[in-house]
């Protein structure tokens, strides 16, 4: 299917990097083993859980100074699609924590040991909704409610978006805080048809305390500037192309997943009402083989070509310039339509069976639609965000660029 070529501009070594997904697949048996607890759960087995920290997919994008492995986004993309044809939820966990971690690599170097300097295997999650804080001396305090924390359960620290006002009530300033994880609550409110096992719930804080060293500015986030060393180019980048992209690997995973499980099917199975043995032999079935393939292919394109992009940029200590975000920003909606179109045809080809409970093809259709709703991959918005920049109109639509 792929015949994709494999150079890429990823700061990490080649053999890391084929290390890295080589270990993804070998974890395929074992992911497939707990999806069922984890669509019961709603939230990812132990097993897995500690599986996926065995192997390292919890360093991905931490600095290596602090024991990190300090990937490219190529290998991102490529560990959580080999992970997401074993189990999208995993993959997913491992995609949102790595942009976490390189969130933290922005952040100050007291906030980076924090975190990861005792434990480099130390989970963040956590969720960007705005919530008030106040300023107190040396920090801030913190209160709301911050839903969708995918991966909440056992990690160690919580991220928080967080407003400040000014004594007329408008917004002076929007930041992320950092807290541990045992100064917030967790509430169970990821009642969801796909996804389930991203345990996505909601972290709850009551006039938590963040000093200030644990603190992002947004505006810096989504601007990329950062008084950080040359060697530490990575965490130069803007968080809106690096943060979106890191949401699109499991969900090629799942396409993938789906495509071999059909093809895979077609030369045993029947068409009912019609005379072929076997849906391989159908001319129909073909065809919309082919054009499940095109579309995943297409989408696996676009993507890579994203990462390699921002890499080399990162790699050469270079900004990625707007015209190039509002596109990329374009092209992430469009991947995830690409790959729910592809998955659609896929179920249409199989029929009826797809949504029996034991069929895994209902799985990966619930969760790669579930994930592919992601606000940030709203393809309307991301058209909306790349015609604007075409035809030179200044105004914003979204931070996530």
């Amino acid at each position: 299917m792929d015949g994709i070529v494999n150079a890429t501009t990823d700061g990490s070594a080649q053999p890391e990097r084929e290390e890295l997904i080589a270990k993804a697949r070998e974890l395929h048996p074992l992911l497939r083993e707990y999806v069922s607890r984890a669509e019961v759960g709603r939230q990812a087995a132990p097993e897995v859980v500690e599986a996926l920290t065995e192997a390292g997919f919890f360093r991905l994008m931490k600095p290596r100074r602090l024991g990190g492995n300090e990937v490219g986004l190529r290998t991102l993309v490529e560990v959580t699609e080999t992970l997401g044809e074993g189990d999208g939820s995993a993959a997913w966990l491992v995609g949102v924590g790595a942009v976490a971690a390189w969130l933290v690599g922005t952040a100050s170097k007291q906030a980076q040991e924090d975190l990861f300097a005792q434990d480099p295997d130390a989970r963040v999650a956590g969720g960007s909704s705005p919530g008030p804080a106040r300023r107190v001396e040396g920090g801030y305090r913190v209160s709301g409610r911050w839903p969708y924390a995918s991966g909440a359960h056992g990690s160690s620290w919580a991220t928080m978006g967080a407003v400040l006002t000014d004594e007329s009530g408008q917004m002076s300033d929007a930041l992320v805080c950092v807290a541990p994880a045992s100064d917030l609550t967790l509430e169970r409110t990821w009642q969801t048809v796909g996804m389930r096992g991203t345990g996505s719930d909601t972290w709850v804080a009551d006039d938590v305390f963040v000093p200030d060293h644990r603190t992002i500015s947004i505006g810096q986030v989504v601007a990329g500037k950062w008084p950080l060393p040359t060697e530490e180019t990575m965490y130069l980048l803007p968080a809106g192309p690096l943060g979106l992209l890191g949401l699109l690997g499991p969900i090629l995973g799942l396409g993938r997943a789906a495509l071999d499980y059909v093809i895979a099917q077609a030369p045993r199975k029947g068409m009912h009402h019609t005379f072929f043995a076997r849906q391989a032999d159908s001319v129909g079935v073909q065809i919309q083989l082919a054009e499940a393939a095109l579309k995943l292919k297409t989408a696996k394109l676009h993507t890579y070509a994203i990462a390699d992009a921002i890499d080399a940029a990162a790699s050469r200590g270079e900004q990625v310039e707007y015209a190039d975000r509002a596109e990329y920003r374009a092209e992430y909606g469009y991947v995830a339509q690409q790959v729910l179109e592809a998955l659609q045809i896929l179920i249409n080809v199989h029929g009826a069976g797809a949504f029996a409970e034991s069929n895994p093809l209902q799985q990966w259709w619930r969760d790669a639609n579930t994930a592919a709703h992601h606000a940030g991959l709203n393809a309307a918005v991301g058209y909306e965000v790349y015609g604007k920049s075409l035809v030179g109109v200044d105004e914003q639509v979204s931070p996530m660029i």
